[in-house]
């Protein structure tokens, strides 16, 4: 190998190095920043974050007889640019050779060759820029300025005020501020209120602004944009209260929606920027409310008495044979929240037959109706009322309703009624009644999990029943039968007897499976051969689900930070199936260098119920463990450490297993954990060294480029090509 080769071999061989050493990080190394994509503008000149200007046109290059944009970045007025040689170009249709993006630089000082902290990058899009609309598309990357917008409801009165008043005129001021960083484009508020509890009312009469659009419990407002640190302000006043001796609660709500211009589409953990959309439509939301409660001392006592009547024999429908004698044991229980009086009670037979009352002591041998007590108070219950009726001889085939009735009256003297019914079906003889009822162990069953189906035919009748079948039949597109059969005979069923048909299915897939009924078919003794179906006692509806738990790392130590120095590490955690997930479990460990601040904070989604995690020093790591019963569909956990680096040199955290059972706790589904994160801890001194020594090999690689230049070879870079992304007018 010739001398200039050995050079140039390794010259390349020293770029590579530098290429692939991590960046350290400095002061500002933490600051999460910003990405503003989507971006479009008309030629011309439009406004940028920091006080600069963006100009950009379409030009026909006649050198490369192709079209570009061309764009310069000014400060202040247009007779300071920033760049220097004319202007950065881009070319719309690259052909391969052409730059068909081009970065723009922006710092502190301008122009940009004075050096100074970036404040951001702009991104120019010839690809996706149009000559025919004579737009231009670009992005803002790696920005220090945020383009989300905050707005604060500020309600100027207490969450929840009592009054002592049977009325009250209430104002309740309110104002919306825009905190920044960004412009609001729009504001549109919605004010409801109501009653919650009790007596009374509430109503808006008065309002200042004026509301778009209102009626009876609600009122729209419209504003126009709103500039950072700028305010709305609004008066409502409202009349509310119950009237005298009365109870009362009633709210008012604030729902306040508000144009953001930018999508906030997710977090680069890698880059630690933020990443917003530029969407005309986006909007987010900010709400409040406030509580008015008037007499509060008379809840309670609104007159809510709630009495029922417990039956305890017998306790539903029942079939006898002629000349049975039936008893009745029942007593009432009084639930509501306030006092019955004069509670009555009336027996009625239809058709009629004779009651005889037999308990208690008082009132036995009486007739209905019967007072039970003057007054009976919240919780309380009466004595046991019993009484008989006798079915009397030639009465086969009668069916009886027995209507129990509890009158009773409230505080305000207004009345009410609690009525427990009973039928009687009288048997006829010489006939075989055959009942059959369907049962399906669970509405809800997990993918491979399996339910129980029973059909149960009983005979009610007074004779045998022959012949008898039983068939049934099951979604089979979603179930597959593992045990049993769905089709059983018997030569005969008696009176008093009773078949059971059971059978186990496991599903197959997901979806939503409807059972029909079993079918029963038997000869009668006196009315030959009869079919009949099953009533079912739970949901013909099966639903077959599938928990799936994503898992993705929101927030990771640094490559290389200092000791002592606060660091972040965060899991996040969601349901996207549709079935629950059991007993979630995450075990992590990370490097004793590292400690723990605080205890982990969770933050939970409905439907997720978890314990506090759990953590403990064991030799050469501390091992910590999140466990979560139930994480429902759409359901997430969140888990964020906060770490302190104590020790230098690398520290580590790892994510060693995460796992969770299927809703009926059958099987265990894990989810790959490969993730580790780690971190060099070093001193502040070491870092200065190590910047020390980066500066120097740049200056010593610089010199060798030079040296090999005046050689006469070069190096030359292949062009990287951006990511092609869709435009939005700006």
């Amino acid at each position: 190998m010739t001398p200039m080769g050995m050079k140039l071999k390794l010259i390349t061989l020293i770029m590579v190095c530098i290429l692939s050493i991590p960046s350290l990080p400095n002061a500002s190394a933490q600051e999460v920043r910003y990405d503003w994509l989507g971006l479009t503008m008309k030629e011309g000149t439009i406004d940028l974050p920091g006080g600069y200007k963006l100009e950009a046109k379409i030009d026909f290059i006649g050198g490369a007889a192709a079209y570009a944009v061309k764009a310069q970045v000014y400060k202040g007025s247009m007779d300071n640019p920033c760049l220097t040689g004319g202007g950065a170009w881009a070319y719309m249709e690259g052909g391969g050779t052409l730059p068909t993006r081009t970065e723009i630089v922006v710092k502190e000082n301008c122009p940009f060759d004075k050096g100074g902290n970036i404040l951001y990058r702009i991104i120019i899009k010839g690809d996706e820029s149009s000559k025919e609309n004579k737009t231009i598309a670009f992005d803002i990357i790696d920005s220090i300025y945020s383009p989300d917008a905050n707005l604060t409801l500020n309600i100027g009165f207490p969450k929840s005020k009592e009054y002592d008043a049977a009325s009250s005129q209430v104002i309740i001021p309110v104002t919306l501020r825009n905190d920044g960083p960004a412009s609001i484009s729009w504001v549109k508020a919605l004010v409801t209120w109501g009653r919650l509890e009790g007596e009374g009312s509430i109503n808006l009469t008065q309002s200042v602004p004026n509301p778009s659009y209102s009626t009876s419990s609600s009122a729209n407002y419209t504003f126009g944009g709103l500039d950072v640190n700028k305010s709305y302000s609004m008066s409502l006043t409202f009349a509310a209260g119950p009237g005298q001796y009365k109870y009362g609660n009633y709210s008012v709500n604030f729902l306040v929606y508000y144009g953001t211009k930018f999508r906030y589409e997710g977090f680069n953990a890698t880059r630690n920027v933020k990443i917003f959309r530029y969407d005309p439509s986006a909007s987010k939301v900010v709400s409040d409310s406030v509580k008015l409660v008037f007499g509060l001392k008379y809840k309670g006592r609104v007159g809510n008495p709630l009495v029922s009547v417990i039956a305890e024999r017998p306790t539903g429908d029942m079939e006898v044979n002629e000349g049975d004698p039936i008893s009745f044991s029942f007593y009432l229980q009084n639930t509501g929240a306030d006092s019955a009086y004069n509670v009555t009670i009336r027996v009625n037979v239809n058709p009629d037959l004779p009651t005889e009352i037999t308990a208690p002591s008082s009132v036995a041998g009486r007739s209905f109706p019967i007072v039970v007590t003057g007054e009976m108070p919240p919780k309380a219950r009466s004595d046991k009322v019993e009484f008989r009726i006798v079915v009397p001889k030639g009465s086969g085939g009668t069916i009886y309703r027995v209507n129990i009735t509890a009158g009773y009256f409230d505080i305000r003297n207004k009345y009410y009624e609690a009525t427990r019914f009973f039928t009687i079906t009288v048997r006829q003889p010489g006939i075989s009644k055959l009942y059959v009822t369907k049962t399906i162990s669970s509405s809800t069953v997990p993918v491979n999990g399996t339910i129980e189906v029973d059909v149960i035919v009983s005979n009610n009748g007074t004779a045998a029943a022959s012949k008898v079948t039983i068939e049934d039949d099951f979604p089979r597109d979603l179930f597959k039968l593992v045990s049993g059969d769905t089709k059983l005979t018997a030569s005969s069923l008696s009176p008093g007897g009773v078949l059971a048909l059971s059978y186990k299915l496991r599903a197959v897939r997901e979806g939503i499976a409807t059972f029909g009924s079993a079918k029963v078919t038997y000869i009668d003794p006196q009315e030959g051969q009869k079919t009949i179906l099953s009533s079912m006692k739970s949901p013909v509806v099966v639903t077959i689900v599938k928990p799936e738990l994503s898992v993705r790392i929101e927030d990771i130590p640094p490559n290389v930070t200092n000791v002592n120095s606060l660091i972040q590490f965060s899991i996040y955690m969601m349901n996207k199936g549709n079935g629950d997930a059991k007993k979630l479990s995450v075990e992590m460990e990370f490097s004793p260098g590292l400690y723990m601040v605080n205890p982990p904070t969770l933050d939970k989604g409905e439907g997720v119920v978890c314990d506090q995690p759990t953590w403990e020093p064991r030799e050469g790591s501390v091992k910590l463990v999140l466990s979560c019963d139930t994480v429902k569909p759409q359901g997430f956990v969140k888990m964020i450490l906060n770490l302190k680096t104590q020790t230098t040199g690398k520290q580590w955290i790892r994510v060693n297993s995460i796992s969770y059972l299927t809703p009926d706790g059958s099987s265990q589904i894990s989810v790959p954990a490969a993730y580790s994160y780690s971190t060099v801890v070093v001193t502040p001194f070491e870092t200065r060294v190590f910047y020390l020594s980066i500066f120097t090999f740049s200056v010593l690689l610089v010199a060798m480029f030079v040296i090999g230049v005046t050689r006469g070879f070069s190096i030359s870079l292949g062009r990287r090509m951006g990511r092609r992304v869709g435009g939005f007018e700006g």
